[in-house]
Protein backbone atom coordinates (compact mmCIF):
# COMPACT_ATOMS: atom_id res chain seq x y z
CA UNK A 1 0.00 0.00 0.00
CA UNK A 2 2.88 2.18 0.74
CA UNK A 3 3.91 2.63 -3.04
CA UNK A 4 0.39 3.61 -4.10
CA UNK A 5 0.92 7.55 -4.33
CA UNK A 6 -2.02 8.63 -2.70
CA UNK A 7 -2.28 6.57 0.02
CA UNK A 8 1.85 7.12 0.84
CA UNK A 9 1.77 9.62 2.79
CA UNK A 10 -1.08 9.19 5.07
CA UNK A 11 0.15 6.04 5.99
CA UNK A 12 3.69 6.67 6.51
CA UNK A 13 2.23 9.92 9.07
CA UNK A 14 0.00 7.42 10.66
CA UNK A 15 3.24 5.10 11.36
CA UNK A 16 4.44 7.97 12.88
CA UNK A 17 1.61 9.02 14.81
CA UNK A 18 1.47 5.68 16.41
CA UNK A 19 5.25 5.54 17.42
CA UNK A 20 4.96 8.83 19.10
CA UNK A 21 1.97 7.57 20.82
CA UNK A 22 3.66 4.62 22.62
CA UNK A 23 6.79 7.17 23.38
CA UNK A 24 4.49 9.52 24.95
CA UNK A 25 2.72 6.36 26.85
CA UNK A 26 5.78 4.77 28.08
CA UNK A 27 7.62 8.53 29.23
CA UNK A 28 4.42 8.83 30.91
CA UNK A 29 4.39 5.61 32.45
CA UNK A 30 8.34 5.71 33.67
CA UNK A 31 8.06 9.44 34.40
CA UNK A 32 10.18 10.88 31.91
CA UNK A 33 9.23 14.17 29.46
CA UNK A 34 9.38 13.96 25.66
CA UNK A 35 10.20 16.83 23.20
CA UNK A 36 9.15 16.94 19.96
CA UNK A 37 11.23 19.10 17.91
CA UNK A 38 11.21 20.10 14.15
CA UNK A 39 13.69 18.67 12.07
CA UNK A 40 13.86 21.43 9.31
CA UNK A 41 16.95 22.59 8.59
CA UNK A 42 19.29 20.37 10.95
CA UNK A 43 21.45 19.41 8.04
CA UNK A 44 22.21 22.80 7.14
CA UNK A 45 22.80 24.04 10.56
CA UNK A 46 26.32 23.59 12.59
CA UNK A 47 26.32 23.18 16.19
CA UNK A 48 27.47 26.35 16.98
CA UNK A 49 24.91 27.75 14.84
CA UNK A 50 26.39 28.54 11.53
CA UNK A 51 24.48 28.24 8.31
CA UNK A 52 26.28 25.43 6.27
CA UNK A 53 24.47 24.72 3.19
CA UNK A 54 25.30 21.62 1.21
CA UNK A 55 23.76 18.88 -1.32
CA UNK A 56 21.94 15.53 -0.16
CA UNK A 57 25.45 14.41 -1.88
CA UNK A 58 27.32 15.51 0.53
CA UNK A 59 28.23 13.76 3.44
CA UNK A 60 30.57 15.53 5.62
CA UNK A 61 29.81 18.31 7.35
CA UNK A 62 32.10 20.88 7.54
CA UNK A 63 32.03 24.10 9.48
CA UNK A 64 33.99 27.60 8.50
CA UNK A 65 32.82 28.91 11.76
CA UNK A 66 33.93 26.26 14.10
CA UNK A 67 36.06 23.80 12.18
CA UNK A 68 33.74 21.12 13.09
CA UNK A 69 34.23 17.98 10.55
CA UNK A 70 32.03 15.04 11.13
CA UNK A 71 29.48 12.98 9.25
CA UNK A 72 26.50 15.02 8.32
CA UNK A 73 23.75 12.82 10.17
CA UNK A 74 25.95 13.24 13.47
CA UNK A 75 25.78 16.93 12.83
CA UNK A 76 22.31 17.00 12.23
CA UNK A 77 21.22 14.28 15.41
CA UNK A 78 23.71 17.05 17.63
CA UNK A 79 21.74 19.73 16.57
CA UNK A 80 18.22 18.32 17.12
CA UNK A 81 19.45 17.34 20.67
CA UNK A 82 20.56 20.87 21.63
CA UNK A 83 17.08 22.22 20.31
CA UNK A 84 15.67 19.90 22.44
CA UNK A 85 17.57 21.02 25.78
Amino acid sequence: MIKNRRLSKSIADAGWGKFVQYLEYKCLKYGKTIVKVPPSGTSQTCVCGAHVPKDLSVRVHKCPECGLTADRDVVSAMVILQRAS
